[in-house]
């Protein structure tokens, strides 16, 4: 199974005016370099929780249908599709009634609908592609409070005066936002 994300997120997880603030920073001069810094902290912070945190559409491949089809990342805002090769190769959707999304867990998966049957799939390392969009929000608004606290905080840090001890516990405010499948 290979997740890929196709479709990046489209905004900061936090507002450039935020950010600006937090790294003490006149003007618009080091722009660049705190937008940089904002999304590796984002990045960091969406691998230590299992989540998306701006929307994006990841792309979920596998050889075939095999049990269940997991989500890549929480929150799930939709699944756009569910295609397949068929064994002559050519591309099928999946009709919506034939699958459940189950949420009862994060990320949650794809599984068979009661009464359904998976259709057989052309022998290919990617036969079956699910499509789905996961994150909060399309911006900033959506973002929640410990995800901010995080991001800004760590800014804060990276552009303190030279010396300025780190917190260790900064990371511990991600907590309540890990995702444990």
């Amino acid at each position: 199974m290979t997740v890929r994300q196709i479709t990046p997120p489209g905004a900061l997880a936090v507002s450039m005016v935020d950010a600006r603030s937090s790294a003490r920073a006149n003007g618009s001069d080091q722009d660049a370099e705190i937008e940089i810094r904002v999304r590796a902290l984002t990045a960091e912070a969406e691998h230590i929780t299992g989540r998306s945190i701006i929307n994006r559409t990841y792309e979920v491949t596998a050889p075939g249908f095999a049990g269940v089809i997991p989500l890549p990342s929480s929150p799930l805002v939709e699944v756009t599709s569910l295609k397949y090769l068929d064994v002559d190769g050519a591309v099928q959707t999946l009709s919506e009634d034939a699958y459940v999304v189950d949420r009862s867990i994060e990320p949650g998966f794809v599984t068979l609908a009661a009464g359904a049957t998976w259709p057989a799939t052309k022998d290919s390392r990617n036969a079956v592609t699910l499509t789905v969009v996961c994150g909060y929000g399309a911006d900033e608004s959506a973002t929640p409070a410990a995800f901010k606290g995080y991001i800004l905080a760590k800014v804060r840090e990276y552009f303190a005066p030279a010396g300025t001890p780190e917190s260790p516990h900064l990371i511990r405010g991600l907590d309540c936002l890990k995702v444990h499948s």
